[in-house]
């Protein structure tokens, strides 16, 4: 269990470097390409970025399985001891405040963040390197809707809660 969490924190772990890398590529990419290519990488790009934040969250809330099945274990081991011999994630600080602990929380923060610098970022590239007006029109409809998809995976991100014994 414990190395499906440390597999789960580590790939979270290379999603900020990846979204760093990709808005500095995109940034300056678009600018340099011909406008054909340019239409190519102002779709594909920010279009890519439902996946990225999808995966993202999916393995902090695979992460948040983990940790919590481990404090789970701690539980009952603990019961059958009769004594705390295990409690590192049953006392942990964000124990229940944040899916996927920390790690989740900034990790998910952060590709959002960067997700919606692209979408910015990708409304002010078309805005200069593209003159068809008819086409900008539909290009922020395009981009808005990726805007409110990425909120709706990030509330609902925000809501997950492991399921509980119960629940189950």
């Amino acid at each position: 269990m414990y190395a499906l969490a440390e597999f789960r924190m580590n790939s979270l772990d290379k999603r900020v470097p990846a979204a760093g890398a990709a808005l500095v590529a995109f940034l300056g990419g678009v600018p340099a390409v011909p406008q054909s290519t340019a239409w190519l990488l102002l779709v594909v790009i920010p279009a890519s970025l439902i996946w990225f934040l999808r995966t993202t969250v999916s393995h902090a809330r695979s992460f948040e399985d983990a940790i919590r099945r481990i404090e789970q274990i701690e539980g009952e081991l603990n019961a059958l001891a009769g004594t705390n011999l295990m409690r590192f994630q049953s006392t942990h600080p964000s124990r229940g405040r944040a899916v996927g602990g920390r790690t989740g929380v900034e990790t998910v923060l952060a590709v959002l963040l960067a997700s919606l610098i692209l979408l910015g970022a990708s409304v002010v590239l078309a805005d200069v390197a593209l003159d068809a007006a008819q086409s900008l029109n539909a290009y922020w409809v395009f981009l808005s809707s990726i805007a409110v998809h990425h909120g709706w995976v990030t509330f609902r991100w925000a809501r997950y809660r492991y399921p509980t014994a119960t629940s189950r």
